[in-house]
């Protein structure tokens, strides 16, 4: 039986690598790419998003709440609109646990 201590720290880096992985998860589908490559820029609302993607409205409301759900984009309504925009921290936090990947640097101490 193997018995692992974890510290608080340890913790935290445990929860910020599953929402990196979660994050990986919704970046597999190439819709869901592509709104985040156009939000990165700017907020844009549904409308906006179905236009530019050639999608359906109610094809790109699932594609963000997937990105939504995963913490890659925030959403928020102004009037009668939703609008659309990045989550820099948590793509921060992708990027910080692919350079350790790529540093050969282990996240957990196993």
């Amino acid at each position: 039986m193997c018995n692992y201590i974890v510290t608080v720290k340890g913790v935290e880096s445990i929860t910020r690598s599953k929402d990196s992985i979660r994050a990986f998860r919704a970046l597999g589908q190439e819709t869901r790419f592509k709104i985040l490559d156009l939000v990165s820029s700017k907020a844009f609302s549904v409308g906006e998003l179905e236009e530019r993607l050639g999608v359906s409205q109610s094809a790109v409301s699932q594609q963000l709440k997937i990105l939504h759900e995963a913490g890659l984009v925030r959403l928020r309504r102004e009037g009668k609109y939703t609008l659309c925009s990045i989550n820099h921290s948590l793509l921060e936090e992708v990027r910080n646990l692919l350079n350790m990947l790529l540093d050969r640097r282990h996240m957990f101490s196993l």
